[in-house]
Parts: structure tokens; sequence; C-alpha cells
């Protein structure tokens, strides 16, 4: 069961007084709601977050958990209806109908859909292939004569996007346009500048609806979703005090650089776009894996196989918006200047100086965490246009007895407040104050305090931020030789086997000849992945290997006729395996007989397993 599920349950359990909440509707009424007739006030609010969050599963590919949220909210208000008449009077209750309203046309997009959003090897044989680029054009420059590097094209991955972003995600799709206008000639003035599609505006789109403050499940931060690490490989500086990937121009010039990267490793948009969502080392292995750069016959993580018909579908309504029920909003695209900043300096100060507003000052750099630029580091912060150079010089007219820091102070042993203050010549009330401490004995060894110190502004001087032209050294032929590991053996046939219960891995290896560590390696499995009844492994044999001599089903109950039935009582020390050696028989096959799955299924002294014979 999901968090969505667990989160439900508790909602019912604090506002009902219920002690669970079931997918179907309850077949009696609680004692605890008999004893009430009145609501939470805050039910309506929390069944809306309840309805936020279903659409997050949806969005992020959890289609299971999704179906099962949504029944559960529905099966949640229903019971409302049915025990509390008066909520049909609350004038909230319109939204909140309208909003699983949306979750059930969702639902519908799923139900009529085919089975490729879980399924790819059926989606392979009607899709056609990408078109192919001219490989005697530069990668770079091939949409320079008015023509796309991404033809329009539609197939039903895509169409399923399409129907989402014109049905229940409509609102959402056009609140995305009017926030795409408000950045839109920066990122295309960026992308321009390293030569890329403008297209690729919609990477930022579909990752974070151009949310500056975005920040995913993963870590992943910003309007492109950088996590951490791949942020410092291209320039952007992360720590404490501040966060590039926040910041528009800066993220959007590593995102382009690691999409140029990308791209020239694979000569293709498709791959570069499904290595920028899953990693180019997962793409590798899967293109050797299944011995093609098609990315439509390529099997990925779920959320990648989605990732490019989402990111088509949006470029596809971007091209034609109004066909499609949208408007690209006429708003002023924000416009800012930038103000070089050497050392911490106070965001009300800067503000000051620029003549504008603290709020507006955070508003155009939301890259600045604390309410100081950080220390020792030159940064460009962002000030509306025209207070530029206004700002420079009043920050250098300040006196220097006025020009407080900060730095971060790691406590050590045997240090007081006292100590610390004289240390950086300033007080104990004014540590205390800055650093929300009541009682000066109270410090602790390892802990950190800020601490403001007399300082001076460097002169404003133009520096070239390191973001702009970072770039990685990816070595294609490393990479080959590393997903060669991966690639299927020569002379060899792909077959697909489903998951059986009580199947394991190495069982189903030793069926088929080959090892556990290789079917891992094939379907992309690590050691603490599990396989369950139904799921599609694919598998390499020799051309020779006649599969048709396979069990087809598991045999659970062998024929009495042939096989003879016995109790084996387990003893102290006694194992799976070796019971299975013991009797010549397979340890799949004890599993299977006695409702069992898994290498580590647990058995006990004193319990009685079914073990079946050949007489």
């Amino acid at each position: 069961m999901s968090r969505i599920l667990i989160w439900l349950s508790l909602i019912v359990a604090l506002t009902w007084g219920c002690t669970s909440v079931g997918r179907h509707h309850p077949t009696s009424q609680p004692e605890a709601m008999a004893a009430s007739d009145t609501l939470s006030p805050h039910f309506l609010g929390e069944l809306r977050v309840g309805v936020d969050s279903a659409a997050a599963l949806f969005l992020f590919g959890d289609i299971a958990d999704f179906l099962s949220a949504r029944d559960s909210l529905n099966a949640t208000l229903d019971s409302a209806l049915t025990y509390y008449p008066s909520i049909n009077f609350d004038p909230d209750l319109k939204d909140v109908l309208k909003s699983l309203a949306d979750l059930d046309s969702m639902a519908n997009i799923l139900t009529t859909s085919h089975e490729h959003l879980n399924e790819t090897d059926s989606l392979a044989l009607s899709i056609e292939d990408w078109p192919e680029i001219d490989s005697t054009q530069s990668d770079i420059s091939i949409h320079a004569n008015g023509d796309t590097v991404f033809p329009t094209m539609r197939n039903d991955r895509i169409d399923f996007w399409i129907r989402y972003f014109t049905g229940p995600g409509k609102e959402r799709f056009a609140r995305t346009l009017y926030r795409m206008q408000l950045y839109r000639p920066t990122i295309e003035r960026i992308l321009n500048e390293l030569e890329l599609p403008n297209e690729l505006i919609c990477v930022a789109m579909i990752e974070s609806g151009f949310n500056l403050k975005a920040r995913s499940r993963a870590r992943a931060v910003g309007p492109w979703q950088f996590i951490a690490g791949t942020a410092r490989i291209y320039g952007l500086r992360v720590s404490w005090w501040y966060d590039e990937r926040r910041d528009i121009v800066a993220s959007t010039y590593a995102a382009g650089n690691y999409l140029k990267d990308l791209y020239g490793i694979w000569n293709s948009w498709p791959l570069a776009l499904a290595s920028y969502n899953c990693g180019e080392y997962r793409v590798a292995r899967a293109v050797a894996r299944h011995r093609t750069s098609n990315f439509w016959k390529l099997r990925l993580p779920k959320q990648t196989e989605r990732y490019v018909p989402k990111f088509l579908a949006a470029l596809y309504l971007l091209r034609e918006p109004e066909r499609h029920g949208f408007s690209i909003p006429d708003v002023e695209p924000i416009a800012f200047d930038e103000v070089t900043i050497k050392d911490a300096t106070d965001v009300k100060l800067i503000a000051r100086s620029a003549n504008t507003s603290v709020e507006v000052l955070r508003d155009l750099n939301p890259s600045l965490l604390r309410w100081a630029t950080p220390p020792k580091m030159e940064i460009r912060v962002k000030v509306p246009v025209g207070g530029g150079e206004v700002c420079a010089r009043a920050l250098e007219r300040i006196p220097p007895e006025q020009r407080v820091t900060w730095r971060k102070h790691r406590i050590r042993h045997g240090e007081t407040l006292s100590v610390i203050a004289g240390k950086y010549r300033t007080t104990v009330s004014a540590l205390k104050r800055l650093n929300g401490i009541r009682n000066a004995h109270r410090i602790r060894a390892g802990k950190y305090l800020i601490v403001p110190i007399q300082g001076g502004f460097s002169d404003v001087a133009s520096a070239k931020p390191r973001y702009t032209n970072k770039r990685r050294n990816l070595d294609k032929k490393a990479l080959e030789k590393y997903a060669a590991r991966y690639a299927p053996p020569t002379g060899h046939k792909r077959v697909v086997y489903r998951v059986k219960s009580g199947d394991t891995l190495g069982e189903i290896a030793e069926e088929f000849r080959t090892s556990a560590r290789k079917l891992r390696a094939w379907n992309n499995l690590s050691y603490r992945s599990h396989i369950y009844p139904g799921q599609k492994l694919a598998i390499y044999v020799p051309e020779a290997f006649d599969v048709s001599k396979l069990p087809s089903t598991k045999q659970r109950k062998p024929n009495e006729k042939d096989y003879t039935r016995k109790s084996y009582t387990v003893k102290k020390g006694d194992t799976i395996y070796g019971i299975s050696r013991k009797f010549n028989v397979k340890m799949g096959d004890v599993l299977a007989w006695n409702n069992r799955s898994g290498r580590n299924s647990r058995i006990y002294p004193g319990q009685t397993l079914d073990i079946w014979q050949k007489k």
C-alpha cells in the first residue's frame, strides 16, 4: 500500500474517529461516526490535498497507486455524503467534486490507452522508427534553416499525454504557459547562444512547470531539476547559503551544456532526453541490451519511457496552442540587471541600494537561501532593470564600519560565546540575536554559528561565471565498453518469460541454463529488486535451445499418479536449499508446493512441509 493510502487512513481516523478506510463503501455506519453529527472543518481541505497527492502519483507514473488513491478518495467522500448530508451545502464541496472528477478523467485516459503503458515489447511492433537526422549536417545547427530537429510525431504514447494536457491537466498546462512567458526570452537567448534548438524549453516545462523553487522526491531542484552532484559537475554552486539550481540563468546554461553533451554521445535527441531523465549509463545499458538506438524499442524505467512522449506532447501543443484550446498569455517577461557581489552582503542592504523591496529582490534571486549572499564567494545578484549601476555605486559608498558580512563558525570544544565574539570582534548579544540563542551556556561543539564581522565590499567587476561553458568529457567509447557487459551474447535468441508465483531468479536461471547475474543485467534488476508474478523477463538462450520443452505453468501439486507426497518436519538448522538437496528436488518446487516465495523464505523447527517425489 502506498504512502498516499496510509495518509488517507490517517485522515479518516482523525476526522471521523474511524480506525481504517477501505477502497469500497462501508457496509455499516461506525459507532464513532454516529456519535457526531458534524465533520471536521478541515475535512474538505485535507481531501483537496489528497487529490493533489493522487495527481502527483499519476504524473510520476505510479499508476497502480494512483488508481488505489483515487478509489479511496471517492469512497471517503461517498461515506461523508451518506452519513453527513449537511456537507452538501458546503460551498467548497463543488471544487472538491470537480477535482475528483478530474481524477476520474485521468483514470479514463488509462483505460482508453493501450497496454504499452506497462509493456514496451508490443509497442515496438506498431510505432515507426524515429526519423534519422542527416549525419552530414551539424548536430547543433540543423534547425538554422527554419526546419526543426523535432519533427511533428504522433503515436499512442504521445497521444496519452496530449489527452491529459487537454483534459484533466488543462488548467495546470495553462498555468505553465503563463510562467513560461515570464522566462522565455531569457531561456531562448541562452539556448541560441549555445546553438541548441529553442524547443528544448519544453524540458523545463515538463520538469518543473518553470517553478524556480521546484523540488522533486529525488531532491532534484530548480526549473531544470538538477540533483546536487550533476549540478556541481556543470559549474553550479550548491551550498547552505546559495543554490544556483534555482537561478534561471545559471541553471539554463548548465542544462543546455548537459543536453549538448548527451546529444554528442547519441546523435539522437530522444536518447539525449532519456539520458537527461535517467542517466546516460542506464540508456547505454538499454541500447546494448536491445541492440538498437531506437528509443521506442528500448525498455527503460517507466518514468523515462513516459518522459520523452511527454516532452513531445508538450511541444506538439506549444506549436499550435489555439487549436487545442490554449492561448499564449501576453505578459511582460521578467527582466533584470545583474550586480556582482564578492562577499556576504545583507539582502536588505542590496535591496535598499537598488531602490527596491526585499520581496522583489528575493523573487528575482530564489537561489539566495539566507538573508545574505554567501561569504567569500563572487555571485551575480539580479536587481530590477535600471537598478544595476545605481546599486553598484550605492554599495561602493557604504563606509567600511557599516559593511557587515557573515561567516559560519564551527564551535570547538571549550569555546564559549564570549571567546567566539572576541575572535571575530563582535558581541555576545549579537551572536545570540543572530543565532536565536537564549541561553549562552547551551552551545555544543560541532554545531555552527553565524558570526557577523566588519568587512568591506570588493570593487564591483564583471566576471564570467563558470557555468556558461562548463562541459564534460563524456567518452563514448568508454561508455560503449561499459555497456557491452550488458549486451546479450551472440548466437542467442531473446525469449520473454512471465514470472509465476513462487518463482525465484535462481530457479528461472536454472530452467534456462543461465545465471541470476545475467538475468539481472538483461532486465536492469539490482540485487535488491524483487520479481513478482506476472512480470516479464527478457532472457537470452542459445539458438538451438528448445523453449517449448519448458513447463508452461508452475505445478503446485504434481499428478498423484506419478508423484508421492511426503510430509517433512523442519528440524533446527534446516534451510529450503538443504531440504531440496536432501530430497533431490528443486528449491523453487519446494517453495511452490508450500505456497512460499523468495530464496530467504523463513522456515521454523517443527513446521511441516510438503515434498513431492517421483514414484
